[in-house]
């Protein structure tokens, strides 16, 4: 993530605000506005008055404002501090474009596509379907087992946690019901198996920016830092599910009438020789990006060609491929301007100059490299859950200098942007991926929800304190 996508046509991270809310946010919008008018009437280099922009985006976000005018609304701020006319904003806008931020929204875009792709031509389906038949279904354990896998799976080649999981639920939930599993542990299981996948993503926005902002590849990633943090996951959160089921199980059983004999469902016909054709690519892709050691601009190339490759072996026509494409990609049109509206206030906030004073004036230069690391990486857990590869980057533009300074080993800081990605995900607070596998899996119990993630976000926690202390 993270943020992270919705598979419906809405934006996760439009909240409903009260009235108190709103007049909060507008209070804070315009103290802040005249805090950067008046700024940049006394002097050409704010300071760390830069920093105004960043506290408007999180402050609104925070409180429950749309994210993408949260988003718009620090532009200006940032802008006005820079003393930029409208039309001097031409070329901030171009150079930009030019940035990891907004390729990421390019990412998501065609990632979205791919997932209606998959949908389409019953590759989805036929995944899914698959993958828990092969695991066994006649045993709660090995059916959770296989639903896990699929998420995981999906959630690896479509690098959506949010998209995977939706393809996912409304195939096995009839399923779960039928062996007793109740909504909760469900919810558990989606998550934490759809987190892992994305962890391991080598097309996912949120890896994609930890790589690429570390400069390391996929499987360099993969290997410090990526497949230790999933196996976790999926591990710790297999059984962390079991102790959900085991307490939930009576009060918040899915209704008889949900239950259906998964010996019944069928993928649709032909979809097997797209999966084929799907896995295939993907595998031959993954390999050429291990090799190569092919870096964060090569995803969506990688995504375009398991578009063609998925929708010619389903004998798609073409104007059928183009219009899946869009139409998934429509989904998530709003998020991809976020991402737009980052990169500029990125661009805006690094030509300020503020991250130059930022960590003098903490001292962190003093640190020692492992202490730095745990720093940054609490300061990282402390931002926004649902824009966490925009986070990532940030936390590499503000630290990234220094720790290189430092000395800081690839491979650790590496694990520092993973976990100012990840870990916000899991806790302490709710956050948009936790509630929205709730929504999937039909759970309304948030305390059960946070009460299991909180068994798994633990184990990942002492994970980045060891590979932190190995690779520093």
């Amino acid at each position: 993530m993270s943020t992270e996508q919705a598979a419906e046509a809405r934006n996760i991270y439009t909240l409903d605000m009260s009235r108190r809310q709103r007049w909060l946010a507008g209070t804070l919008y315009a103290a802040a506005l005249v805090a950067s008018v008046a700024v940049a009437v006394d002097t050409a280099r704010p300071g760390l008055w830069g920093l105004i922009p960043i506290v408007v985006y999180a402050g609104l976000a925070l409180l429950g404002v749309d994210i993408v005018l949260a988003t718009l609304g620090a532009v200006v701020t940032a802008a006005v501090l820079a003393h930029l006319t409208p039309a001097a904003m031409g070329p901030v806008v171009m150079k930009s474009m030019g940035t990891l931020i907004a390729l990421l929204g390019v990412i998501i875009l065609l990632g979205a596509g791919l997932g209606e792709v998959l949908k389409r031509t019953g590759v989805a389906d036929y995944l899914v379907v698959n993958v828990v038949r092969r695991v066994g279904v006649r045993t709660p354990t090995r059916a959770q087992l296989g639903v896990m896998l699929a998420c995981t799976l999906l959630a690896t080649a479509l690098g959506t946690l949010a998209g995977s999981v939706a393809i996912v639920a409304p195939i096995v939930i009839p399923l779960l019901a039928a062996l007793g599993f109740s909504a909760p542990a469900t919810a558990a299981m989606f998550f934490f198996s759809g987190l892992a996948g994305l962890t391991l993503s080598p097309f996912a926005p949120i890896t994609a920016s930890i790589y690429g902002a570390a400069k390391v590849s996929w499987l360099d990633y993969v290997l410090t830092a990526g497949g230790p943090t999933a196996a976790v996951m999926f591990g710790v959160g297999f059984f962390a599910a079991r102790w959900n089921q085991r307490r939930t199980a009576e009060t918040h059983a899915y209704p008889p009438e949900r239950a259906v004999d998964f010996d019944t469902v069928r993928p649709p016909d032909g979809s097997g020789r797209a999966a084929a054709a799907f896995l295939a690519t993907f595998a031959v892709l993954v390999v050429y990006s291990g090799l190569t050691k092919a870096g964060a601009t090569f995803v969506p190339i990688a995504l375009i060609i398991l578009v063609v490759a998925t929708g010619a072996a389903a004998r798609l026509p073409v104007g059928e491929l183009l219009a899946a494409v869009y139409a998934g990609a429509s989904r998530l049109l709003g998020i991809f301007f976020l991402f737009f509206l980052l990169a500029v206030l990125f661009t805006l906030i690094d030509g300020l100059g503020v991250y130059d004073g930022v960590a003098e004036l903490f001292q962190l230069s003093t640190l020692a490299p492992y202490l730095f690391c745990v720093v940054v990486a609490v300061i990282g857990w402390l931002g926004i859950a649902g824009a966490a590869a925009a986070q990532v980057v940030l936390v590499n533009q503000v630290f990234g200098p220094l720790a290189a300074t430092l000395g800081i080993p690839p491979a650790a800081w590496t694990v520092v942007l993973l976990s100012t990605a990840q870990t916000d995900g899991l806790g302490p607070f709710p956050n948009p991926d936790m509630i929205g596998q709730m929504g999937l899996a039909e759970s309304r119990s948030l305390r059960w929800q946070l009460l299991t993630s909180y068994l798994v976000l633990v184990p990942v926690l002492v994970l980045y304190a060891i590979l932190l202390a190995v690779y520093t």
